[in-house]
């Protein structure tokens, strides 16, 4: 699966919307740095990763293909 840039983008927008009727700005500067880390944390694990491997310990090489996920 590709990386979700529309669910990323949504993540963000709303994060503004709600920094944006903060009253204390020190709170808001945590709670923005917070929520930011777990909106790219998500983006970033919302994709797939494909790999090769080859393994040994035999007289010939074997490969394949794998599907992995960013954690």
């Amino acid at each position: 699966m590709a990386l979700n840039d529309t669910a990323f983008i949504g993540n963000v927008k709303a994060l503004l919307d709600e920094m944006i009727q903060s009253d204390d700005y020190e709170v808001a500067k945590e709670q923005y740095a917070q929520k930011l880390m777990l909106a790219i944390k998500n983006y970033i694990k919302s994709g797939t990763v494909t790999v090769t491997v080859t393994t040994t310990g035999t007289a010939s090489n074997h490969t394949g293909t794998g599907t992995g996920t960013i954690s």
